[in-house]
């Protein structure tokens, strides 16, 4: 994909939440779709895992082991969750996470590029103590419902609003493009850095 603004970019904020084990399994994922500058509806899968979740999990998300008895599997889920995602820019807070274990579990999938809004705030607010969700949720006064909180919609929900909140700070003069987000929020695996390269030297 050729360099554009941001506003023409189709993006996805993803959120998993896993069942605390080593290796991590996803048992929740989350996508939420951000188009023109609006959030749309999200959409949510419970995923039973090979391994339950241990308890010290169960107290992060409230997700427990009779929770996912009859869900479907990684592996019956996988292409509708490729589907969801599509082409699209893969937007998540410290994304690298999420992404690597959305591959493990779902297989590669071709995303445009991989934004973190880790790295957006850090660049659009430095100085900050902490660059937690909970700490920017606060910074920004973002709104979101405690018990959705470590439930991977909610969390996605509100890092898209993050997003669109760094985002717009930015944007000043209409001018951001995707090109100017990947250097600044592209995470350590973004594929468009690496697309755009030839033709940056």
């Amino acid at each position: 994909m050729s360099n554009a603004s941001w506003t023409d970019c189709r993006f996805v904020v993803v959120d998993v939440e896993g069942n605390g084990q080593v290796p991590q399994e996803i048992i929740e994922l989350a996508i939420v779709p951000v188009s023109d500058g609006k959030i749309g509806r999200p959409c949510s899968w419970l995923i039973r895992p090979k391994r339950s979740v241990t308890e010290r999990a169960i107290q992060i998300h409230g997700i427990s082991n009779s929770d996912l008895v009859g869900c479907p599997s990684h592996k019956e889920v996988a292409n509708e969750i490729r589907i969801v995602l599509g082409k699209s820019v893969v937007v998540g807070h410290n994304v690298s996470v999420d992404t690597q274990l959305m591959r493990n579990q779902f297989g590669e999938w071709s995303p445009i590029a991989i934004l973190d809004t880790l790295r957006l705030a850090k660049y659009v607010r430095p100085g900050l103590g902490s660059y937690s969700l909970d700490a920017l949720i606060s910074a920004y006064n973002l709104k979101i419902d405690p018990s959705n909180r470590h439930r991977a919609s909610g969390d996605a929900q509100i890092t898209a609003a993050l997003f669109l909140v760094l985002v717009s700070e930015m944007d000043k003069d209409s001018q951001l493009d995707l090109l100017a987000l990947s250097q600044i929020a592209g995470s350590s695996d973004d594929p468009f850095i690496k697309s755009q390269q030839g033709s940056l030297f």
